[in-house]
């Protein structure tokens, strides 16, 4: 390899460095503190990099925190694709997607802020936790495990439900506990069609263990 391309493969990984440094900041403010209100001083002085930089991978804080939810939030979803990778019954992947998310707020209450930041925006990304939902409410269709005739209502009602599931639950930790998550899938359940015993019996099975995102 010549000096020049040694040169330029070293500043692109140095330029790497910096960018995952910034977006791993912002996820830590997201995380910490729920807010996107912060200066860029302080996005680069929890980064621990020069100011100038930022202006080098971002134009502005709002492309910076669209990145770092976007990244929370596929790593999250992709968590719960390896939980559920010895499952066939698309009810139960929903279901376990929505009993997991629901219980964000008391287990992982940094991706529930991230989450609660991304709001109804996040419907409409590729990547996370609604792409995912709507892939398990489509399949739930053709097993004929769901009786929907629209899934993009149900995956509105669905992430309705569960953001003001956490919204509560940050506010008001006392308010909820494992139960009532596993009780707002059972509804979403019956409001997918399913039967109360059915909803009942997948809402209720064991969980599979979903690794740190």
């Amino acid at each position: 390899m010549s000096t020049q391309a040694e040169s330029t493969t070293r500043l692109d990984r140095r330029k790497a460095r910096t960018r995952a440094a910034l977006v791993d900041a912002a996820r830590r403010i997201l995380a910490e503190r729920g807010t996107t209100d912060v200066s860029i001083q302080e996005i680069t002085d929890e980064a621990d990099v020069g100011f100038g930089s930022f202006y080098n991978h971002f134009e502005t804080k709002a492309e910076l925190f669209e990145a770092a939810v976007a990244e929370a939030l596929e790593e999250y979803g992709a968590a719960l694709d390896r939980a559920c990778e010895g499952l066939d019954d698309a009810a139960e992947i929903y279901a376990v997607g929505v009993r997991m998310s629901a219980r964000l707020g008391t287990m992982r209450p940094g991706v529930a802020r991230v989450l609660l930041q991304a709001g109804m925006s996040y419907l409409s990304s590729d990547q996370g936790l609604a792409p995912r939902a709507l892939r398990d409410i489509r399949r739930g269709i053709e097993q004929g495990r769901f009786k929907v005739d629209n899934p993009y209502v149900a995956l509105a009602s669905t992430a309705g439900c569960v953001l003001a599931f956490l919204r509560v639950n940050l506010d008001r930790p006392d308010s909820f506990d494992e139960s009532d998550a596993d009780a707002l899938c059972e509804m979403l359940l019956r409001m997918l069609g399913m039967t109360p015993a059915s909803a009942r019996a997948v809402a209720h099975r064991k969980l599979p263990p979903v690794e740190s995102a």
